[in-house]
């Protein structure tokens, strides 16, 4: 993506996009925005009487600072803007709308059928009917990669054959005349939890069908290292034969499906739900543990973080897996004083793979 040229329109155009961003999850007052910004007071206000005007910042009740002071909060506009989201998996298809305060407004499940994108295309246009047109920023899509995301295609993810080689962003783009953006979906669930978590330096990992991992170091700065194929890194070299062709897979081990085959449960929480009475579910998560702590180990020792989220089916009971994978980790890691190591749910809301592919858009339109 070509620089824009640091002029009085670039200069003017990102110092109010950082008073939104500061305002999107925190109500501030205007001497709070300059601090949080850098800029003097007087160009704060005049960034703030602006967006007042148009509508997209509202005030709140003045709050008392002392000394009979009182400073009055300004908000974001929840429905200031809002994006089209299409969340697309080897479980299937969903679309919804979010606005920009995080809010899932709107949510669609898409059966599976031949002509998917027509499918999507219908039901985002019937979303569209329900807003103002103008509010609508873009479409972000999230998907299993490996993807081509600067030109909006999906390239060849295993087990997704029927999306290989599809512009998804070009055909969304040009069907419904608006900006399409898509991203890798563990990513997406990352730039997700650095807007709403607290970690700046994180690694998410989705366990599912498949695996995926993304790291983001030093999120403050905007200093983000992504990774998305976590799954398709080999742990084994004359291991299991994997449906990308190579052997070994961390995938073909610690996917749910893998750790579960020939077994007798049925999934994952079945297999959680059996681990305090039964040894064989205890013996397939120390397995569980083991395995993904492989591929864990090997990223931690090239990227360290302080913070590990769970994604996917693996949330489910997650602090008994945190426990092994804490125990892996110490022992095996290069760094073994990373005893501080913290591992979390990501989020368990089945809404998130919207919210995340919402965030895409969200994101972009903060970038200047």
């Amino acid at each position: 993506m070509a620089q824009k040229p640091r002029n009085a329109d670039y200069i003017k155009e990102y110092n109010r996009k950082e008073v939104l961003r500061n305002l999107r999850h925190n109500a501030m007052s205007r001497a709070e925005l300059a601090r949080a910004t850098g800029l003097t007071r007087a160009a704060t206000s005049l960034i703030v009487e602006e967006l007042l005007n148009l509508g997209i910042v509202t005030e709140l009740a003045p709050q008392s600072v002392g000394r009979g002071r009182s400073a009055t909060p300004l908000a974001l506009r929840p429905d200031c803007y809002c994006a089209l989201a299409v969340e697309l998996s080897r479980k299937g298809c969903s679309v919804g709308l979010c606005d920009m305060a995080g809010n899932l407004l709107q949510q669609r499940k898409i059966s599976d059928q031949d002509n998917l994108v027509g499918a999507i295309t219908a039901e985002l246009n019937a979303i569209l009917e329900t807003v103002e047109r103008d509010k609508v920023l873009g479409i972000g899509i999230s998907s299993p990669g490996p993807l081509d995301c600067e030109n909006g295609r999906i390239l060849n993810p295993p087990r997704f054959e029927h999306w290989h080689g599809v512009e998804i962003s070009r055909l969304l783009s040009e069907a419904l005349n608006m900006p399409a953006y898509l991203e890798h979906d563990v990513c997406a669930l990352a730039l997700h939890r650095l807007e709403t978590g607290q970690s700046q330096n994180f690694m998410l990992v989705l366990v599912d069908i498949g695996i995926g991992a993304a790291i983001i170091s030093d999120g403050k700065k905007n200093s983000k290292y992504f990774t998305g194929e976590l799954g398709h890194t080999t742990i084994r070299f004359d291991g299991r034969l994997c449906a990308c062709g190579n052997r070994g897979c961390l995938e073909t081990y610690a996917s749910i499906p893998a750790l579960l085959e020939g077994s007798e449960f049925s999934d994952w929480d079945d297999l959680m739900d059996h681990v305090g009475s039964n040894p064989d579910a205890r013996l397939l998560l120390d397995q569980e543990a083991v395995y993904l702590s492989a591929g864990l180990i090997n990223l931690l020792n090239l990227i360290p973080v302080d913070t590990i989220y769970l994604a996917g089916d693996i949330c489910y009971r997650y602090e008994l897996l945190a426990q092994r994978l804490q125990r892996e980790i110490r022992a095996k890691a290069l760094d073994r004083s990373r005893g501080n190591l913290k591992i979390y749910p990501s989020s368990q809301d089945p809404g998130v793979g919207l919210l995340a592919a919402a965030d895409v858009v969200f994101s972009r339109f903060f970038t200047v």
